[in-house]
């Protein structure tokens, strides 16, 4: 089972995170090959959640495509 960890800036991000891919949330949003992952996990790590944000969409999104978003 696949793992993304999404943020909005990649290239700020740090951290190395072994077994995760570090992906931007537009990226996640728009990308068909990240779409067809079947079950992947994802930790929706954009700085905003609330409704109409980048964040919220992503939440929203990984849901309907049978994602495991964290946080749903």
């Amino acid at each position: 089972m696949p793992n993304l960890v999404v943020v909005e800036s990649p290239k700020n991000w740090r951290l190395h995170t072994p077994g995760a891919q570090v992906v931007a949330a537009r990226d996640y949003l728009t990308d068909p090959v990240l779409a067809a992952m079947p079950r992947a996990r994802v930790f929706n790590l954009c700085r905003s959640q609330k409704y109409q944000t980048t964040g919220y969409y992503v939440s929203l999104l990984a849901a309907a495509r049978g994602h495991r978003p964290l946080p749903a």
